[in-house]
């Protein structure tokens, strides 16, 4: 019986916070919030005059209360009931927690006449008590499976509720994009950080959310409620684009997407806790990991090459956070990240389908998608210029069209300059070819500023020779699979000695470019000392490489050169925040 009450109590308190937010957003959308004087309800309560926006404010006060009164009872029922689980309980606990925090805030913006009830971090905290109530009702309504899932089972439950999961976040930015929109005084808005347009956060949550459906079709067909669940929130997701256009529908829309949010984050409970359909793969019929190919989603995403474009980008966010502009605001990071992901993934798309013939002759390289026959050369070419296509209209809708044309450059002397003809006919290959590579830090600094300068373009030279000794490194501990390729890389053509020396050169010039920063008043003394230190240790792995060739000098040379790209970059950064 108590669990009964619990869950009902629960439920009704999600409800209310949802009225609580949604009748937020009409009060930041009318400015209502500044015709209540009185804390915590209105002494204007008995007045002759009270207009219709004045009785919006006091029914948003009074959903507050009611609001608390539910959370606080359901806190106190999980406290007495020891049967609870833990995440459960502390998550019944988390919400009135919330809700007194946004109680003092909206204390304090009274008593400072400044009552947009509507403010990002007034509504940042709604939410989060919205999340943990929802959460919790919805673990109580569905209780934790029983039978053991196997691997394959677990694997595709975690990632359905991670799209879920990820869904749901795009799904809360986008809340509080349309919050900042609703409220008639943008100025006072905490909401900064967030896009003017919401159109852009809505794109990417329909497109998470129809990765949810996807998923939710592949692994879990047989439930009818998640399949039902995920068509509904991506659908409600269309429905909303149509009111974007509308200026005076985003405070009805805060309560739309504030819903939405809410059924996402019940549907990543349940797609954990929800038991498999009948005939569904479990611990006893899941099969050996020897025999589970990839997912097809997995093969698409391995094309991009996930883990060198991590490195790419984070060279592009360090160019973006030194510039002399100042920091950029977090959406324009995020979304010269997604079109630099973008262009890299197709680059390296494109790259897959050109060098299959090549790759299926390497053993680091046979089992890619491509040369294992799992995607055909046709699909992966048409997979990277369409990921390329997009991260053109990506960074020329949300950066600098300076930053697109980059970016193009880069594509293009990736895919197709390197891949089809450097390559495949010159040990220049990597020489010429460590310009596309480089080509990230000018992306992220017009991205910012919309100009070249000197600093960007050495930052370009520093990554530009930083290649030729990272990825001579690995061609000296893969030499036999270049062999066999036919392609001409450096030990192949000229020989171990020689590459051994040419990493020594390069690295010594890399190091000195690193350090021209400072004297050209780009970094301070903080970088200098970090870029002296780092380069110190890049040139003693240079050296054990040319003076004893071993593997483990190559291998050391190779691994440190991947730290060491990513910690000078974050030394600039940290001189220009601390400096």
């Amino acid at each position: 019986m108590l669990k009964y009450n619990l869950a009902r109590i629960a439920g009704a308190a999600t409800l209310m916070t949802l009225l609580v937010i949604a009748s937020g957003g009409l009060v930041s959308a009318t400015g209502s919030g500044g015709l209540c004087s009185g804390w915590p309800l209105c002494v204007e309560t008995f007045a002759a005059d009270a207009t219709p926006q004045f009785w919006l404010a006091l029914s948003h006060r009074l959903l507050v209360l009611l609001a608390m009164l539910l959370a606080a009872a359901a806190a106190i029922l999980a406290l007495v009931r020891p049967t609870l689980e833990r995440t459960t309980r502390i998550l019944l606990m988390l919400a009135p927690i919330f809700g007194l925090f946004q109680l003092g805030l909206d204390g304090l913006m009274a008593s400072l006449g400044f009552a947009v009830a509507a403010d990002l971090s007034h509504l940042l905290l709604a939410l989060l008590m919205l999340g943990s109530q929802t959460l919790a009702a919805t673990r109580l309504l569905q209780p934790a499976p029983h039978e053991r899932l196997g691997a394959r089972a677990l694997r595709d439950a975690r990632r359905l509720s991670g799209f879920a999961w990820w869904t749901a976040g795009a799904i809360g930015v986008l809340t509080l994009a349309l919050s900042s929109r609703a409220a008639l005084e943008p100025s006072a808005s905490a909401a900064v950080l967030l896009p003017a347009n919401a159109g852009g956060v809505l794109a990417m949550a329909g497109i998470l959310a129809t990765g949810t459906l996807w998923q939710t079709w592949r692994s879990r067909r047989g439930d009818r409620l998640l399949l039902s669940y995920a068509m509904l929130v991506l659908l409600l997701l269309v429905g909303l684009a149509p009111l974007l256009l509308l200026p005076h529908a985003a405070g009805a829309m805060v309560g739309l997407a504030a819903s939405l949010w809410v059924a996402t984050l019940a549907f990543a409970v349940l797609a954990q806790r929800r038991p498999l359909p009948s005939g569904t793969s479990t611990a006893a019929t899941t099969r050996p990991t020897t025999e589970r190919s990839p997912s097809l989603l997995s093969d698409y995403l391995s094309l991009t090459k996930p883990k060198v474009i991590s490195l790419l980008l984070v060279t592009t966010a360090g160019a973006m956070l030194i510039t002399e502009a100042g920091l950029p605001s977090l959406w324009l990071v995020f979304w010269t990240m997604v079109g630099g992901y973008l262009a890299a993934g197709g680059a390296g798309a494109i790259n897959c389908a050109f060098d299959h013939d090549i790759d299926i002759n390497m053993g680091r390289t046979s089992r890619r998608p491509v040369p294992s026959g799992r995607i055909s050369q046709r699909n992966a070419l048409l997979f990277g210029l369409l990921l390329s296509a997009l991260s053109i209209v990506v960074l020329v809708a949300f950066t600098t069209p300076l930053a697109a044309l980059c970016s193009t450059l880069g594509i293009v002397y990736y895919a197709w300059f390197y891949t089809r003809w450097l390559k495949r006919t010159t040990w220049q290959n990597i020489i010429v070819g460590g310009g596309a590579g480089a080509i990230p830090p000018l992306v992220g600094w017009t991205a910012v500023t919309g100009e070249l300068s000197i600093a960007p373009l050495l930052l370009f030279a520093i990554v530009f020779y930083w290649t030729p000794p990272h990825f001579w490194a690995l061609a000296l501990i893969k030499e036999q699979d270049y062999t066999r390729a036919g392609v001409p890389m450096l030990p192949v053509v000229a020989g171990v000695a020689e590459t051994r020396w040419q990493i020594l050169v390069y690295s010594v010039l890399m190091v000195a470019l690193s350090l021209l920063l400072t004297p050209l008043g780009t970094m301070g003394w903080l970088y200098f000392g970090a870029a002296v230190g780092f380069g110190a240790i890049f040139l003693y792995y240079a050296w054990a490489v040319w003076h004893k060739g071993d593997h483990a000098s190559v291998w050391g040379l190779y691994k440190y050169s991947l730290l060491y790209l990513a910690l000078i970059f974050v030394a600039m950064v940290v001189d220009r925040l601390v400096l």
